[in-house]
C-alpha cells in the first residue's frame, strides 16, 4: 500500500492553446476603451492655451496608455502560446498584435460614428470650419473636393479611423512582437549530459 502512495503522480493541468481571434478581440475591446476614455476626457478640457498643452499632454498619456496595454497583451498572448508549444515566433505575436488593434479601431471606428451623430454634432462643424479656414490658404484649391468630403463626413471619418488604428498595429506590433516572442529552447535535450 505504501509503494502505491509513493508512486502517485497527481495530475498536472496542461496550459490549452489561446484562441487567437477571441482574445485579440477582448483585448481590441479594451484598447478602444482605454482611447476612448482619453478622448471622453479631453473633450471636457477648454478650448484655451492652458486647454490645448493639456490635451497635447493628455494625448502623449494616451499613445503611452495604448501602447503599454498593447506590449502587455501582446506579452501575455506570446507567454501563454509558449506555454502550450514551448515557443512563439515573430510572426505569430505580430499578427496577434495587428488582429488586437484591427478589432481596437473597429470599436474606435464605431464610437466615433455614434460620437458624431449622437454625442457631439457641433464638435463637426468646428472642423469643418476648421478645415475650411485652413484650405483657403492653400492657393489653387479646389473646394469641390471639400464639398465631397463634407457630404461623406461620417464615412471618412470611419474609415480613418480603422486605417488610422491599423498603421498605429503595424509599427508598433513590428517593434514589439522582437521584444516578446519566446523562442524554443534549442539546448533542452541537451540538459542531461
Amino acid at each position: 500500500m505504501m509503494e502505491e502512495n509513493q508512486n502517485f503522480q497527481p495530475e498536472v493541468e496542461q496550459p490549452q492553446p489561446v484562441n487567437k481571434l477571441n482574445s485579440a478581440a477582448t483585448n481590441g475591446l479594451k484598447l478602444a476603451l482605454i482611447s476612448i476614455g482619453f478622448t471622453l476626457i479631453a473633450s471636457f478640457i477648454p478650448k484655451s492655451s492652458t486647454g490645448v498643452m493639456f490635451t497635447f499632454l493628455l494625448s502623449i498619456l494616451k499613445l503611452g496608455a495604448t501602447v503599454t496595454f498593447l506590449w502587455w497583451a501582446m506579452k501575455t498572448f506570446s507567454a501563454k502560446n509558449a506555454a502550450v508549444q514551448g515557443f512563439t515566433t515573430y510572426g505569430n505575436v505580430f499578427s496577434y498584435g495587428l488582429l488586437t488593434s484591427l478589432f481596437s479601431g473597429i470599436v474606435l471606428a464605431a464610437f466615433s460614428f455614434v460620437n458624431i451623430k449622437l454625442i457631439n454634432p457641433e464638435a463637426v462643424e468646428q472642423m469643418k470650419e476648421a478645415i475650411s479656414a485652413s484650405m483657403d490658404n492653400i492657393e489653387g484649391f479646389n473646394s469641390s473636393f471639400l464639398e465631397v468630403y463634407y457630404n461623406n463626413f461620417e464615412f471618412w471619418t470611419v474609415i480613418s479611423t480603422v486605417i488610422g488604428a491599423v498603421i498605429y498595429g503595424l509599427i508598433f506590433s513590428a517593434i514589439i512582437a522582437s521584444s516578446t516572442k519566446k523562442n524554443p529552447d534549442m539546448m533542452s535535450g541537451f540538459n542531461n549530459f
